[in-house]
C-alpha cells in the first residue's frame, strides 16, 4: 500500500518548492514529485520583479540566500545601439539570480519544514479516484490532492483528462545563453531592440554570470543559436560586451513558456486536482518572465488545497483557486494590444513612453 499524504505537487520547481515549503509550514503531509523539466520555463539567469522576494510565504531572508542581485535600472538600446533610454529608480525594481540557486534554496527549505521529496526519471502517469490521486513513473506517489505546476498547459489537460479546448502553441519562443564574464557589467537590466519586429534582446550579469536572450514572438527565420549569435556580435561591435567571451563553454537552452495561457483554459480544476505554475500557463505576456507568477500561483493552489483538505466538499473548496489567481494575476497575464517590440523605439524620445513600457517589462502589466 502506498503512502497517501495530504497534497502531492508535481513539479521540482521553484513553483513547487514554494508551495511545499508553505504546506509543510502549516503541518500538512505534502510531498513534491521531481519529474524530468520540460522547457517551459527558464532553467538559466533570470530576474524577477522587485515584489517577487515580498510574495506571502515565502522564506525569510529568500533573497540573501539565492545571492539575488537587486536593480535599479533598465537601459534601452536601438538596434543599431546608436540611441538609449534609461529608466533609473531610487529604489529597487528587480532582482536577478540564477534559477538553478533559487530552486535549490526553495527545495531545501521546503524539506527542512517537513514536506519529502521524491525524483522520478520518467514523467508519471496521473490516475484520479474518488478519494485520492496517484502519480506512477519510476516513483510512485498517492495523496487526497494533486497540484500540478510543471510542464505545458496542453500536456497537463491531457494527463488529467480534462474535457477541455485544445489551446494553440505558446506565442513566445525564448533562446538563452549564461557565459562567465571577467568584469561583471554596470548591474542594470539592458534591452535591445532587434532588427526584427518580433524580437527582443535582453541582457544582464549576475555576478561574473553573463545572460543572454532573445525573446520571439514569431516563427524566427534564423535558428535560435543564430540569433543570439547575431545579438552578440552586435553588442561586441558596440563595445558593450567584451570580444574574448568563452562562448565555447556558455551555457544554453530553449524554451516555450506558456505566455498568458492560463487566461484561455476553460478551467484549471480536475477531479481533486489543481492546476498552477507554467502547467497552469502562468506567464506573462510580454516576456514570458515566468517565476513571479508560477510562484504566486502556486501558492493560492496550495491555500485553495489547504481548504479543501478541512471539508467534504473538496471540489466546491478548490473553485476558490480560480477566483484567487484571476484577481491576483490576471493583469500581468493579459497581452498587450500593442506589442511591446512595435512601441520601443517610441521611448528614446518619450520619456513618459519609457516609464510606461519599462513598468509594462517588469511586471507584466498591460500597456
Amino acid at each position: 500500500m502506498l503512502r497517501l499524504h495530504d497534497i502531492a505537487i508535481l513539479g521540482g520547481t521553484p513553483a513547487g518548492y514554494a508551495a511545499a515549503y508553505y504546506l509543510a509550514k502549516k503541518k500538512c503531509d505534502v510531498v513534491v514529485l521531481d519529474v524530468p523539466q520540460q522547457g517551459a520555463q527558464c532553467p538559466l539567469a533570470d530576474w524577477v520583479s522587485a515584489d517577487f522576494f515580498h510574495l506571502p510565504h515565502l522564506p525569510r531572508d529568500l533573497a540573501k540566500a539565492c545571492k539575488a542581485q537587486a536593480f535599479k535600472t533598465v537601459v534601452y538600446h536601438s538596434n543599431d545601439l546608436s540611441r538609449t533610454a534609461e529608466q533609473r529608480s531610487a529604489s529597487n525594481v528587480g532582482h536577478f539570480l540564477q534559477t538553478s540557486e533559487l530552486t535549490r534554496v526553495l527545495a531545501a527549505a521546503a524539506k527542512k519544514a517537513g514536506a519529502k521529496i521524491r525524483t522520478s526519471t520518467t514523467p508519471p502517469a496521473i490516475r484520479l479516484d474518488e478519494d485520492h490521486v496517484e502519480l506512477v513513473g519510476s516513483a510512485q506517489v498517492a495523496a487526497r490532492l494533486l497540484i500540478f505546476v510543471q510542464g505545458r498547459p496542453n500536456d497537463a489537460l491531457g494527463d488529467l483528462a480534462l474535457p477541455a479546448r485544445t489551446i494553440g502553441p505558446s506565442p513566445l519562443v525564448v533562446a538563452g545563453l549564461d557565459c562567465h564574464i571577467d568584469e561583471p557589467l554596470d548591474g542594470a537590466l539592458h534591452v535591445l531592440e532587434l532588427p526584427e519586429r518580433t524580437e527582443l534582446g535582453v541582457f544582464f550579469c549576475v555576478g561574473n554570470l553573463l545572460h543572454l536572450r532573445v525573446i520571439s514572438s514569431s516563427a524566427a527565420s534564423l535558428t535560435r543559436a543564430a540569433e543570439l549569435s547575431a545579438m552578440v556580435s552586435v553588442l561586441q561591435r558596440g563595445k558593450l560586451l567584451p570580444t574574448n567571451l568563452p562562448l565555447g563553454r556558455a551555457r544554453g537552452a530553449v524554451w516555450r513558456p506558456p505566455a498568458g495561457m492560463a487566461l484561455e483554459l476553460e478551467t484549471h480544476l480536475a477531479k481533486r486536482s489543481v492546476l498552477a505554475g507554467t502547467a497552469g500557463g502562468f506567464a506573462e505576456a510580454i516576456t514570458g518572465q515566468a517565476l513571479v507568477p508560477t510562484v504566486a500561483s502556486a501558492i493560492l493552489a496550495a491555500e485553495a488545497g489547504l481548504a479543501a483538505l478541512g471539508t467534504q466538499d473538496v471540489q466546491d473548496a478548490l473553485t476558490g483557486y480560480e477566483k484567487a489567481w484571476r484577481k491576483q494575476l490576471e493583469g500581468r497575464l493579459r497581452p498587450p494590444t500593442t506589442p511591446f517590440q512595435m512601441l520601443l523605439p517610441l521611448m528614446f524620445a518619450n520619456k513618459k513612453v519609457a516609464q510606461k513600457l519599462t513598468q509594462a517589462l517588469l511586471t507584466g502589466e498591460g500597456i
